[in-house]
Formats: structure tokens, C-alpha cells, sequence
């Protein structure tokens, strides 16, 4: 099984979070786990993209890890 995550840094690569969905989603494969990524990075991508289309973070990554973990 595997469930999503982002990891999102606000000012500095020193100040980060990593947050997961809630409620979360489960997949049975990374491939489908990825597949499901394609749209919520497309989403938290413009969600935190201004009104001159920068990111407002100072780093964004999304991915799949195994829920188990």
C-alpha cells in the first residue's frame, strides 16, 4: 500500500514540513499512487502559485511512499 506526500518549505529549505492527505488515500501500487500524483501536484502547484504565477514556497516536492513506513 502507499499514500502520498508533500513536502513543503516555506521560507527557507531549513524550515520544511512534510504533510500527508487527510483523510488519506491508499493505493495498492507506487504506479498507481504516481498516477493519482500527476493531478495532486498539478493542483498544490496552482493552489500555491501567486497572481504573477510564482511559487510561494520555497520548495515543493510531491511523491509516494509506502504506507507502512
Amino acid at each position: 500500500m502507499f499514500k502520498m506526500f508533500a513536502i513543503i518549505c516555506a521560507v527557507t529549505v531549513l524550515e520544511c514540513n512534510t504533510l500527508h492527505e487527510d483523510p488519506p488515500r491508499f493505493f495498492n501500487t507506487k504506479a498507481e499512487c504516481q498516477e493519482a500524483l500527476v493531478i495532486k501536484q498539478e493542483q498544490t502547484i496552482e493552489m500555491l502559485t501567486d497572481e504573477d504565477g510564482y511559487l510561494t514556497v520555497a520548495h515543493l516536492e510531491l511523491g509516494c511512499t509506502n504506507a507502512y513506513d
